[in-house]
């Protein structure tokens, strides 16, 4: 699954100024679970992007905010 993370993430859109990366979106997992096939439940890999996602968004914010405080 993090192969599968890595490839619909490449595709991620930024937005704003500062180019904050926007969250994933079901269309995303869906184009990409169309384009390579299905090896889990659609369930159990939405949950896993989508958690994977939510972590380098966060990791994202912290290393912005303490490059701000510096």
């Amino acid at each position: 699954m993090l192969e599968a993370y890595y490839v619909i993430s490449r595709g991620r859109q930024y937005v704003g100024m500062n180019g904050v990366p926007a969250p994933l979106s079901v269309r995303d997992l869906s184009d990409y679970l169309a384009a390579y096939g299905e090896r889990y439940s659609r369930e159990e890999f939405d949950a896993v992007i989508f958690a994977l996602d939510d972590d380098f968004r966060k990791r994202w914010a912290e290393q912005q905010e303490s490059s701000m405080t510096k």
